[in-house]
């Protein structure tokens, strides 16, 4: 008696979808700016090799980072030259440049003022923020606005004026940055380029891999 043989069907495993494994939109603008810290860093890696919609978003983010970095080079090299001489831009002949161009400068204006769903990495103004001690009785919780770059004036007194780097860290522990310092007259200067967000920071005074000073900084919406 013949039989059949049987046919099984077997499935690949699955991951099962999980959204909270999704990273937000800022994770991805971090990662594309080289600034994501471990653990972080190694999660969206991992998650990235199995969620093909996350990387479109990585795509996507990549792609407007390097146009808005590219308009920001733009319009800093036109202000210099519009120092130089403020009737340039009124000279310029745009009837002499091919429809592709023009169509391109528009789109990136376009991107850079009305599209912005990752914040530019350069703010256009600076604000100096005086930051005092927490150690010690009386002390005062310093405040920033967000969306500027920071000139951050750390109280010093009786710290010896040697190497220094600042520590920016935001509530939740993370890294944001780790800052060059200068020392000026009792105080220890270190300078934030790219814009905060609104929330509760921590800046840590490090010499020699230890902290020997620790300030608070509240930075506010607009």
């Amino acid at each position: 008696m013949n039989r059949k043989p049987n046919h099984y069907q077997v499935e690949e495993p699955r991951m099962p979808f999980n959204q909270k494994a999704h990273p937000q939109d800022e994770t991805l603008e971090l990662y594309v700016l080289g600034r994501l810290q471990e653990p972080e860093l190694g999660q969206l890696e991992e998650h990235m090799l199995v969620c093909e919609g996350c990387q479109e978003r990585l795509d996507e983010a990549t792609d407007y980072v390097s146009v808005v970095k590219a308009a920001a080079e733009h319009v800093a090299a036109e202000a210099v030259g519009e120092k130089r001489d403020r009737r340039r831009w009124f000279h310029f002949d745009w009837s002499d440049r091919p429809a592709p161009a023009l169509a391109g400068a528009l789109a990136v204006l376009l991107a850079v003022f009305v599209w912005q769903p990752w914040q530019a990495a350069v703010p256009a103004e600076w604000r100096t923020v005086e930051l005092r001690t927490l150690r010690g009785s009386g002390a005062a919780e310093s405040r920033a606005v967000a969306g500027y770059a920071l000139d951050l004036r750390l109280e010093a007194s009786g710290i010896e004026q040697k190497t220094a780097t600042a520590q920016l860290v935001n509530a939740s522990g993370d890294i944001v940055a780790e800052l060059p310092v200068t020392f000026t007259a009792g105080k220890a200067e270190a300078r934030y380029a790219s814009a905060l967000k609104a929330g509760q920071y921590w800046v840590r005074l490090k010499q020699a891999g230890e902290t020997v000073r620790e300030y608070s900084l509240a930075v506010e919406a607009r």
